[in-house]
């Protein structure tokens, strides 16, 4: 009796126990669909998409955000097969392929793009994060997303890939400045035109690769910007280069603001026009030849109108002299009287001569002439009287030959000699010259003469030179620089006529202190057997880097563009001193100097030997105006320097003159 009483109370113990166990069970569950209520309420109200796939890729549970975005209902896509999802079959092929890879590797927290096709047909991009599921046992059964529409997302980014390759792309130069003038931002089209990396040019300040002036001029157009708030353009704004070379821009400038309004700085777009400003200055250059031709032109015109009229009252003097000189005999006291007459009316038809070779009405003979053989002629008379003129004859061995009026051309010879004579009073050295050449198109523009083959005569005299005004109206007719008691004849303004007669050129280079070098083209016999025979622009067989000097604006804008175009790389120095400091600092990349003999910081002479104290085995090409005589056969004869270019020179030559001193 007492077992089963003490039997029934431990059931009692046991039921009580039993009923409290189910009380916290029931409390748990409650608790755990409370939670769940809060993930499923979480889950179906987020935007993120979320879904589950079995393996074969079927989806068996999709939330409202994925049902909404892609507008099927959770029925409609239990019901919709796989490659009906993708916006194409090779999408659906790609996207299976990246779950299977996931299958295989049994890792989660893959993220891909799918691009999904909604109901409506509309193709979205979604960002989406997979991972495996597994079951009790830890074996896969399907997979879980969490998706985001990322279309929007794309689509701007591919813009602004497609602004960036654009801005980065342009030949225009974008930039950004702080207020200070620091580069903040910049496109590639900057960092190009300054031969800089984009490392190098961030917060590197606009006075760093301008002159002072320049910058100064920069300064103050940023602070009327500043002051203003209106854009402003700054033209032909020059900035140098890391290697020395000037660049010219326009710009267009305006302000940068904050959010609140208040400047932070600059920004600028501009426009690379150094090509426009050297063909600007390259037609006014020849312009200015034009309108000299042209002029010189009016002026032939007029002297032959002139001589033409002096010539009948000449003749009529002439004439009434000798009615009069018939009547009377040698002991009349009229006769010397008239004879004196009879010998002026001589000289004035003699100077009429030369007024109608000016203006090249003369009567001219010609015929087939070898110049060398005429020019050491003529020479040769001249030197029996001028004892104190040592002459250098250097003649082209096949000379081709001309059609000239002997007569004329001696004359044309005689008169440069006598001028050379002129200003150098207590001797000094005339150097003679022949040489075959070719003249393109652009060298004949001014002078109205047809390109092909000339024979170029050198005529250069080591007096006193002449300033660039002098030089402006050495052939005009009656202009002298002699005194009055000395005369004032018209040689070199008849020469100028019979060169012109000839359809050839006549020019002069000089400097004061330094000499003076006449230069005669005449067109050579048989045009097209020459022309045949013409020789082409050497091809670059090497490409060097190569410092041009010169203290000539126009002359280093056009050499750099042909060294350019021949495929070298060039730094200009626009003067000895220059020349010096950037051969110093680019040593290791130079492999050529191309140096100006007579520049007015530091002649070619002295620059070339400071270099060669830096280097003793630079290659140095000697250019001048004038021929290879004088001061610059003495800095050839110092040696280091290995050959000479005589200005102007032609792209052919240039080419030719590189390639031999690099013997290539």
């Amino acid at each position: 009796m007492k077992d089963e009483e003490k039997t029934k109370a431990q059931l009692i113990e046991e039921l009580k126990v039993l009923r409290g166990n189910f009380s916290e069970m029931e409390s748990s569950l409650q608790a755990t669909k409370v939670i769940l209520s809060r993930y499923q309420d979480f889950i179906e109200n987020v935007d993120d998409l979320c879904s589950e796939s079995d393996l074969a890729g079927k989806f068996i549970f999709t939330n409202t955000a994925l049902s909404r975005k892609l507008g099927y209902t959770l029925e409609e896509f239990l019901q919709l097969k796989r490659e009906d999802r993708y916006a194409s079959p090779e999408e659906a092929r790609r996207t299976f392929q990246i779950y299977t890879d996931l299958y295989r590797k049994g890792k989660g927290g893959e993220r891909f793009y799918a691009h999904h096709r909604s109901k409506e047909g509309k193709i979205l991009t979604l960002e989406i994060s997979a991972s495996l599921v597994r079951d009790a046992e830890g074996n896969p059964v399907g997979f879980r997303g969490i998706g985001r529409d990322v279309t929007d997302k794309i689509k701007r980014e591919q813009e602004q890939e497609r602004y960036r390759k654009f801005f980065e792309s342009i030949d225009d130069i974008c930039f950004e400045n702080d207020l200070q003038g620091n580069v903040i931002f910049m496109n590639e089209a900057l960092c190009r035109i300054l031969d800089l990396g984009r490392e190098e040019l961030q917060n590197m300040n606009f006075r760093q690769f301008v002159t002072e002036d320049t910058g100064n001029q920069i300064f103050e157009r940023y602070n009327e910007i500043y002051r203003t708030g209106k854009p402003a353009q700054l033209f032909n704004f020059e900035i140098i280069r890391k290697d020395g070379i000037g660049k010219f821009l326009d710009i267009t400038v305006s302000l940068i603001r904050d959010a609140e309004g208040s400047p932070i700085g600059f920004r600028g777009v501009a426009r690379d026009v150094t090509e426009r400003k050297r063909l600007e200055e390259e037609q006014e250059g020849l312009r200015e030849q034009i309108n000299q031709v042209r002029k010189l032109e009016s002026i032939g015109t007029l002297a032959g109108g002139i001589a033409h009229d002096f010539n009948n009252l000449l003749m009529g003097i002439q004439g009434c002299t000798s009615l009069m000189l018939m009547d009377i005999d040698t002991q009349h006291p009229h006769y010397k009287p008239l004879k004196t007459i009879e010998s002026q009316v001589q000289s004035g038809a003699y100077l009429t001569k030369q007024l109608l070779g000016y203006a090249r009405r003369g009567r001219y003979e010609v015929k087939s002439t070898d110049l060398n053989e005429l020019l050491a002629k003529t020479v040769s008379v001249f030197s029996r009287t001028n004892k104190g003129i040592h002459i250098y004859q250097k003649y082209e061995k096949l000379l081709w030959k001309t059609e000239v009026d002997q007569g004329q051309i001696e004359q044309v010879f005689l008169d440069l000699f006598l001028n050379a004579a002129e200003v150098m009073p207590g001797g000094g050295s005339l150097y003679l010259e022949t040489e075959n050449t070719i003249l393109d198109e652009h060298y004949i523009k001014p002078y109205e003469i047809t390109p092909g083959a000339y024979v170029k005569i050198s005529v250069t005299d080591t007096g006193t030179g002449m300033d660039e005004e002098t030089m402006l109206r050495i052939f005009d007719p009656f202009f002298t620089t002699k005194d009055m008691t000395r005369g004032a004849g018209l040689g070199l303004a008849s020469a100028y006529g019979i060169i012109k007669g000839h359809k050839g050129i006549i020019n002069v280079y000089s400097e004061k202190g330094h000499g003076t070098t006449f230069k005669i083209f005449l067109p050579a016999e048989h045009q097209e057997e020459i022309r045949q025979e013409k020789p082409a622009i050497e091809t670059v067989k090497k490409q060097i880097t190569l410092l041009f000097v010169d203290d000539e604006k126009a002359i280093t804008d056009v050499t750099g563009a042909m060294l350019e175009r021949m495929g070298h790389r060039v730094i200009i120095a626009n003067g000895g001193k220059d020349a010096v400091a950037l051969y110093r600092m680019n040593r290791d990349r130079i492999d050529l100097v191309i140096m100006d003999m007579t520049m007015p910081d530091m002649s070619g002479g002295e620059a070339i030997e400071k270099i060669r104290s830096i280097n003793p085995e630079v290659q140095v090409i000697l250019s001048s105006g004038y021929s290879l005589n004088g001061m610059a056969r003495e800095i050839m004869n110092r040696g280091g320097v290995q050959a000479f270019l005589q200005k102007p020179f032609q792209m052919n030559l240039l080419s030719k003159k590189i390639n031999e001193v690099l013997g290539v």
